[in-house]
């Protein structure tokens, strides 16, 4: 195997310790974020892995306060309905305590999109399975 191709002990720990540390976030900042910071953070997620590298994501990044009260207050809806799914009051009751967004007290939200067109009907890793972008 080419050299370039292997990841030093000190890199496979790092990436190791990642894993091994990641958690859900259930507590947003709300404190501005460095466009610097933003770039780098939607940049990495370019590069994460698509099959036949489609790629088929778009990033909407959305600052304006009414916009995102317009985003949780469809947030609020389908909570409900997901929430009536369960039939026992005790997994009603669960459901509802969790922490499942963030869109208000975060700085900004991000939302990631699927263009199942992007290119065309036909591409590699989607002949058989349509849904694996």
């Amino acid at each position: 195997m080419d050299d370039k191709f292997l990841f030093s002990s000190e890199e496979k720990n790092a990436i190791y310790r990642v894993i091994r540390e990641r958690r859900d976030v259930r507590k947003f900042r709300s404190d501005p974020i460095p466009i610097e910071l933003l770039h780098r953070i939607i940049k990495a997620a370019m590069h994460a892995p698509s099959v036949g590298y489609m790629q088929p994501w778009n990033f909407i990044v959305i600052s304006d306060l009414k916009v995102r009260n317009q985003v949780y207050d469809a947030f609020v809806l389908a909570n409900e309905e997901a929430r009536d799914l369960f039939l026992s009051d005790e997994r009603k009751k669960l459901y509802s305590s969790l922490k499942l967004e963030g869109i208000l007290g975060s700085a900004l939200n991000i939302c990631i999109t699927c263009d199942r067109n992007r290119f065309g009907p036909v591409v590699l890793g989607k002949t058989c399975q349509p849904e694996m972008d």
